[in-house]
């Protein structure tokens, strides 16, 4: 437990120094290495390494499309991204007789759900100049505190299991537990935040009822990225995906939560401005 608790704190400063520099380059950088990372742990658990061009290709676009995401640099953003594929291809076609289809469509299933949500961290950071960090927190939070809010109720309170043949310590009463702390968070958040703008001369409203729904929202896409992860888990018959995070495991097992969370919270944001969670008068 000490190591656990230990490697969580080493984590959290890691992670409040990174948003702290999230005007900097320094911030597309560390959401590019920790996207290699994960890309790394994903491809080692399917034994995909041996597959070199390909790995190459997906390790590539992860670490590589976080910082193409911004200014002058987006423009090269596609044909980055085809030249990743095309190494992928490249391979396929190379290992015609070794590389089967299974294989070649978990390195493109990988390529997509972790180059993808990383990158969308650093576009939801850049979405608004003053309130992005603000986006990329509330985004952050959905996930993590819905399954921190998640395991303490269902310790404390669960007794009917949720999916007991993927995860059997996740209940029911964990998961609607999960969703009313998330909900409850970005209530306070957008009330501190919204009251601290207005204090530094920014007026703001909030709109409450969005609140709550992408509370919601945030906490089951994490749950089904949770969720998810384990079922890949126990058909490769791991335990963790990595070893990087002592008590923890890999940061794949971190992230895995998040996957969902910032991509479709980033889509959101983009999408609608009558919607959007914090919006400027």
């Amino acid at each position: 437990m000490a190591t656990r608790i230990i490697s969580g704190v080493v984590g959290a400063v890691i992670a409040l120094l990174v948003l702290f520099l999230h005007n900097t380059i320094a911030f597309p950088i560390a959401a590019g290495i920790v996207a290699a990372v994960l890309m790394v742990e994903y491809l080692r658990v399917n034994s995909l390494f041996r597959y070199r061009i390909s790995a190459i290709g997906a390790i590539a676009l992860a670490a590589g499309l976080p910082l193409l995401t911004d200014g002058l640099r987006s423009r090269f953003r596609l044909m980055f991204s085809v030249i990743c594929v095309v190494l992928v291809l490249f391979d396929y076609v190379r290992h015609q007789m070794k590389m089967s289809q299974k294989s070649f469509f978990t390195i493109i299933a990988g390529m997509l759900l972790i180059a993808v949500p990383m990158a969308s961290a650093v576009t939801l950071n850049n979405t608004h100049e003053q309130h992005g960090l603000a986006y990329l927190v509330l985004a952050l939070g959905g996930a993590w505190i819905a399954d921190t809010g998640a395991y303490f109720v269902g310790s404390s309170m669960g007794r009917h299991k949720l999916c007991p043949n993927i995860s059997p310590k996740k209940t029911v009463e964990g998961f609607v537990g999960g969703i009313i702390i998330n909900v409850i968070f970005f209530l306070l958040f957008n009330l501190i935040y919204s009251a601290v703008c207005k204090a530094n001369g920014t007026a703001l409203s909030v709109s409450w009822v969005s609140s709550v729904v992408m509370g919601m929202a945030c906490a089951a896409l994490g749950t089904l990225g949770d969720l998810s992860a384990s079922v890949l888990k126990r058909q490769l018959e791991i335990k963790d995906f990595g070893n990087i995070m002592p008590g923890h495991g890999g940061l794949l097992d971190r992230f895995d939560s998040v996957l969902l969370v910032l991509p479709f919270f980033c889509a959101y944001v983009q999408s609608t401005s009558f919607f959007n969670i914090v919006k400027i008068i």
